[in-house]
């Protein structure tokens, strides 16, 4: 899980006009049960967190890294959106440590704003017969593994 939470960047997935989903990406950073996303307005996804707050969003093993293009390891969260009327002044120093601080500076003079998206709940998928939901509980996140039938039977 730790390994998929360093990459720099995750994909979104919100619902915009006639609860269309729309997918895209954007640029991250973690602390503790929250993300950070820091977008434009001229973003769909600017708009649509606006309009109605839950988003989805997950971080996926780099398919050239996979051994299993089926099984590729992937963590995904339910969240709820805010946009922040004032930045999260840790996350700003995230980002400008994960990112070149120049570029985040440049963005600060455009129509960025942060949103901050609190985890609500998600699934860690770490290969064939490896998914986790996952809970959590006093700000950490708890780990239980799915059961069910598997991949045992042959369906077409």
């Amino acid at each position: 899980m730790e390994k998929l939470l360093e990459k720099q960047t995750l994909m979104m997935s919100t619902l915009g006009e006639g609860q269309m989903p729309a997918i895209s990406y954007a640029p991250f950073v973690k602390i503790e049960d929250k993300v950070y996303i820091y977008i434009s307005k001229a973003a769909n996804h600017y708009h649509n967190l606006l309009n109605n707050p839950h988003v989805a969003i997950m971080m996926i093993e780099d398919e050239a890294e996979a051994k299993v293009q089926f099984a590729r390891c992937r963590l995904s969260f339910n969240c709820i959106a805010t946009k922040l009327d004032v930045v999260n002044e840790e996350a700003w120093t995230m980002f400008n440590e994960r990112f070149d601080e120049k570029m985040m500076v440049s963005l600060s003079n455009l129509d960025f704003d942060m949103f901050e998206l609190q985890i609500k709940d998600g699934r860690l998928v770490k290969g064939f017969g490896q998914a986790f939901d996952i809970t959590i509980h006093e700000g950490k996140m708890k780990l239980e593994q799915v059961t069910g039938m598997g991949h045992g039977e042959n369906k077409k």
